[in-house]
């Protein structure tokens, strides 16, 4: 399994001798000597083929791994000595360790292997996978499978799913995606993933299928994950391996003691840890952190020393309590992914974060007050930014976000009157723009979106979120033929916004969030033939009463439809029946009464969802006893006399 790890170093020291040239003055031939070994390694790899009996060439690639773990070591100590005027100390463990790479490249034991090998052909993935299996996959399958398991953080007997679009930059971060010409490394990771779903390796969450993707690896290859990451239990006797590269814990506290003598390159603390304010991470490895992941820790303070992390490329610091960043954070320019959504009282970020050049991915979202963080002047410097999301659209940003060609996914908080000119002429200068999410000023409130007429984003957008009041919908929404996802909420339109959407022809996601304030849908809300390859539909409206009729041939291929606070809804259409590809339906409230006409013994209206393999739905009775038992009296649906 080490072909990987040489692919992913040979990549890391290519990038970084082109970029660090004064910190590697001196040592050029050593390190053309260790690019040569390595190559050589590699091309062994691409000659060898899938192999039946590995148990001696897997303790040749044992020792391999561990001196490319110790020339990662090696070259990290380099940077960090030569970023902190240290000097350099670190030549003779390098001279060392290509003298052991020498040694193993030319041993008997490679020999031996390049006389006996033995090819074998592919041969379809069966349900269950031992080791063994694992190695028997396909070169390319199994350098894949190593990228994700590296970077994804799993209890082997536990499902823990992901999130698609976190594992991507994570991949990234730990740089474990191999460059190809021409390709953002985002979309290689991406190709990646869908490739090891396709292959069974990776599951898919179906049943999160309206609040994004979500994968796990399957359980047959969990096995594989013993060897790539260390889950550290603190009321466990386990002592943590001196080459643990990823260490997971659910208390820091207790098991920081045990990481004064370990390197790791990944940090992930899951679950709410009681930390002090000062010192946890003051552990003589934590330099060589890389990936530093916090989210859901609720800690309320970052120590000083996260500023001292000059390798960290990954810093995860979603929903905890934090309302400052560290003085030194300006340190961390090798950083690529910042995620600060749902601090709960952070509400800007200070201005060394201008600071940080390859940042790639800045995530943002105030918690406290649902708004949009504020970003110091200059942050169109960025110019490696490709996602951009929580921003604040005031104090003069939103002309500023015009210098940020090269953003692929933006999302705007706080769009207002005063300020939508200038953000709509920005947006129109990103041409790459495949995700936007714009939200009006007092989304909750019914506050207005301006959306002008004369602006048109990006005609490759794949997924556009709109939040707040429209007047109508906008004129070129119905015109992206590569638009995959929709989200309309709280628009509160007057008329049917499906008489336009239906006619997308790669729409799979689509919700309407108290989009359409109509009491009654009919059959024109879906025609026969309409939304050919939608697969999901949210429907949340608290005034719809009825869906009467939809046609046959509509939706061919819904999969998932979902009916959230449609609390007077009393009928499903007639036709609903013939969409023999839903696989799940799902009612949140469902009437007492319409439940009745639901029921599979007598119900009337049971024909219609019969074919339904999965139906989930609360009660309204029972919804309103949790309500009053919490909160007090529950809002009871109207009826035709209140109206």
């Amino acid at each position: 399994m080490a072909e990987a790890t040489v692919n992913f170093f040979l990549q890391r020291l290519v990038s970084l001798l082109l970029r660090e040239t004064e910190t590697f003055a001196g040592l050029e031939d050593q390190m053309e000597r260790i690019k040569g070994a390595i190559k050589e390694i590699r091309c062994f790899y691409g000659d060898r083929g899938n192999t039946e009996d590995d148990a001696a060439f897997s303790t040749w690639e044992t020792e391999l791994k561990n001196i490319l773990d110790d020339l990662d070591d090696d070259v990290d100590e380099l940077l960090f000595r030569w970023i902190i005027n240290m000097g350099l100390k670190v030549e003779s463990r390098l001279a060392e360790t290509i003298h052991r790479m020498s040694e193993l490249k030319n041993s008997s034991t490679i020999e031996g292997r390049r006389g006996k090998k033995k090819i074998t052909r592919n041969s379809p993935m069966e349900s269950k996978k031992s080791r063994q299996d694992l190695i028997q996959l396909p070169v390319k399958e199994r350098s894949k499978m190593m990228e994700v398991t590296k970077s994804n953080f799993m209890d082997t007997e536990k499902n823990y799913w992901i999130a698609k679009g976190r594992l991507i930059r994570l991949l990234v971060a730990e740089g474990l995606i191999q460059e190809q010409a021409g390709q953002i490394l985002e979309d290689v990771a991406e190709k990646n993933i869908n490739e090891l779903v396709s292959q069974g390796m990776l599951q898919v969450d179906d049943a999160c299928r309206d609040n994004g993707t979500k994968v796990v690896v399957s359980s047959p290859y969990r096995v594989f994950l013993r060897d790539t990451y260390i889950t550290a239990q603190p009321d466990s006797d386990f002592s943590i391996p001196t080459k643990a590269r990823r260490i997971l814990t659910p208390d820091m506290k207790k098991v920081a003691r045990s990481l004064n003598n370990i390197r790791p390159r990944a940090l992930f603390l899951f679950g709410k840890q009681e930390l002090p304010d000062e010192n946890w991470l003051n552990f003589e490895g934590a330099k060589f952190l890389r990936v530093l992941d916090l989210e859901d820790a609720k800690i309320k303070r970052l120590p000083d020393e996260v500023g001292d992390l000059i390798h960290l490329t990954f810093l995860g610091l979603k929903n905890n309590d934090i309302n400052e960043l560290p003085d030194r954070f300006g340190n961390l320019q090798a950083l690529q992914t910042l995620d600060v959504r749902r601090c709960r009282d952070l509400t800007e970020l200070p201005i060394q974060i201008l600071k940080l050049v390859r940042l790639r991915h800045l995530k943002m979202h105030e918690n406290k007050n649902v708004s949009g963080m504020k970003l110091p002047e200059g942050i169109g410097r960025l110019g490696s930014l490709l996602t951009l999301t929580g921003v604040y659209a005031g104090g003069g940003i939103a002309g500023e976000l015009g210098k940020l060609t090269q953003l692929r996914r933006l999302g705007v908080m706080d769009v207002a009157e005063e300020n939508a000119s200038e953000l709509y002429a920005s947006i129109m200068e990103m041409q790459g723009l495949l995700s936007l999410s714009l939200e009006a000023k007092d989304t909750f409130d019914k506050g207005h979106l301006v959306l002008q007429d004369s602006f048109s984003p990006s005609p490759l957008l794949r997924k556009v979120r709109l939040e707040g009041r429209l007047e109508k919908i906008p004129n070129w929404l119905g015109s992206m033929e590569f638009l995959t996802k929709i989200r309309l909420g709280f628009s509160h339109l007057s008329e049917n916004p499906t008489l336009v959407l239906q006619v997308l022809p790669n729409l799979k996601n689509l919700t309407l969030w108290h989009a359409y304030d109509g009491r009654q849908l009919g059959k024109d809300f879906c025609k026969a033939g309409g939304f050919p390859k939608l697969e999901v539909l949210i429907i949340a409206s608290p005034v719809l009463e009825e869906w009467t009729e939809l046609e046959e041939g509509a939706l061919p291929r819904l999969q998932y439809l979902h009916f959230h606070s449609c609390s007077n809804l009393r009928m499903l259409p007639e036709g609903l029946q013939f969409v023999t590809t839903l696989e799940k339906l799902v009612l949140l409230p469902l009437l007492d009464e319409h439940e009745e006409r639901l029921k599979p013994d007598g119900g009337v209206e049971n024909y219609k969802i019969r074919h339904i393999p999965k139906i989930t739905f609360i009660r309204t009775s029972a919804v309103a006893s949790m309500f009053d038992a919490q909160f007090g009296t529950f809002p009871q649906p109207s009826t035709p006399s209140d109206r």
